[in-house]
């Protein structure tokens, strides 16, 4: 298991360096090094909130290309852009695309959620954070190591 985190994270880290454009890519960076330190001494839920009110999921065409992302069966690119939004966006996929790859909550559902009711997602990541805390910390390090070692800083 945890070999596959680590494979899942490359997978991840993948999909996200393709999609993301300018400097959304060093602002991604600055997500990944914060944002795994703050779910560690916040808690998952109220990091997740911050992410989800940065990520500007107000905009449909946002959601659309998110959903996107996380239905894309390889690292085909979907354009995020270069805002500082889409780099909130970029983390809040990690963080989704591995609670659906490890199947911890139902792709179909989430994505489901995220287009049509975000509080019933919410409220169902809060039921389940105790079991996402306790399991994402790896992958999360590891997306952090990754954009530490790849990414730029501009």
């Amino acid at each position: 298991m945890p070999y596959d985190d680590y494979k899942l994270a490359l997978d991840a880290f993948n999909k996200v360096l393709n999609s993301l454009k300018g400097e959304a890519k060093s602002k991604f960076r600055s997500r990944a090094r914060d944002m795994v330190e703050e779910i560690y001494t916040s808690g998952f839920i109220p990091t997740l909130f911050y992410i989800i009110s940065k990520a500007g999921l107000e905009n449909n065409d946002k959601i659309d290309k998110l959903t996107a992302l996380l239905n894309s069966p390889s690292s085909k690119s979907i354009d995020l852009g270069s805002s500082d939004e889409a780099s909130y966006m970029a983390y809040l996929f990690v963080i989704l695309y591995y609670l659906s790859e490890r199947n911890i909550i139902d792709k179909e559902f989430l994505i489901d959620k995220l287009k049509h009711n975000r509080l019933e997602l919410i409220d169902k990541l809060y039921e389940l954070s105790p079991i996402i805390s306790a399991r994402i910390k790896r992958y999360l390090m590891a997306i952090k190591r990754l954009a530490e070692a790849l990414i730029e800083v501009r």
